[in-house]
């Protein structure tokens, strides 16, 4: 699958894309950042999960769910587009979907697993996507945008999001220390 033109994606999607690296396929990419997330994540004790950078903002087990909810978003707008689904779509704020879903009593075991089950469907999708229906132009939140565009901000939102969790949790998680609060951080 190419890689969308300037025409074929929303402007605020540019950050997404800007992300990108310059080589790699749409499949390669999902398969990577994944991986990557799994790798910053699965090993992180339990009590991380709650961990703010700052008071206002997302715990990593939001930011998880938040990158579940987007991605789920974003495979149903490919799904309906491939399928030349004339019909306009919503948008969603994802603000207001954080402020509805609770994870106090999730893990990051479990968030990650259903974050599994959530790419590979998306993996399935993108298989059966050909080149011609990934051209397919649809509407979303009022904007013109393709599969293949989508596809790689879902990417590019995931490579962002992974950046931000080392910089802004990780980097200040202090997980070996024995009296170690997820409120309060290093």
């Amino acid at each position: 699958m190419k890689r969308p033109k300037k025409d074929e994606y929303a402007l605020f999607h540019a950050v997404y894309l800007s992300e990108l690296p310059t080589r790699g396929s749409a499949l390669a990419l999902l398969r990577n950042t994944f991986r990557e997330s799994l790798e910053l994540l699965g090993k992180l004790p339990e009590t991380a999960g709650d961990f703010r950078y700052a008071p206002e903002k997302w715990s990593i087990k939001q930011v998880i769910m938040h990158l579940i909810d987007f991605e789920r978003v974003f495979a149903y707008r490919i799904l309906s587009f491939i399928r030349a689904d004339r019909i306009g779509l919503p948008g969603f704020n994802q603000d207001f979907w954080m402020e509805e879903v609770d994870v106090s009593n999730r893990t990051i075991k479990d968030l990650l697993k259903e974050w599994k089950a959530v790419r590979d469907n998306t993996l399935f999708l993108l298989k059966q996507c050909t080149e011609k229906q990934s051209t397919f132009l649809g509407t979303a939140s009022g904007l013109k945008c393709t599969p293949r565009a989508l596809f790689f901000v879902l990417i590019g939102h995931h490579i962002r999001h992974n950046r931000l969790l080392q910089e802004l949790y990780l980097s200040k998680l202090d997980t070996t220390s024995p009296d170690h609060d997820p409120e309060v951080g290093a």
